[in-house]
């Protein structure tokens, strides 16, 4: 099975429900995303629980095109703390 969806994954065939790996700087983030600000208890609460666990508290969704759906205070902890690759998940 992790052989098919290296193969799909080539031909840019992501499924919805398998986690990949993708380097941050690939990710395209819509104009809305870097307009908002994060509210100050939200993102100690998001970064509290990245610092607790090393993990990130919400997953980081993409459309196919590699735009963010969801995840933005995920994607901006992984820049601060200069993580290059992040799991992301595809939606349709």
């Amino acid at each position: 099975l992790p052989m098919i969806r290296s193969i799909k994954k080539l031909f840019g065939i992501y499924e919805t429900d398998c986690e990949y790996w993708v380097r941050l700087d690939e990710i395209k983030v819509p104009n809305r995303y870097k307009k908002t600000r994060i509210g100050l208890k939200k993102w100690n609460h998001k970064m509290g629980y990245w610092l607790r666990t090393g993990e990130f508290e919400s997953k980081i969704l993409l459309h196919r095109d590699f735009t963010l759906a969801d995840g933005y205070s995920s994607m901006k902890i992984a820049y601060l703390k200069g993580i290059d690759k992040v799991p992301v998940y595809f939606v349709d």
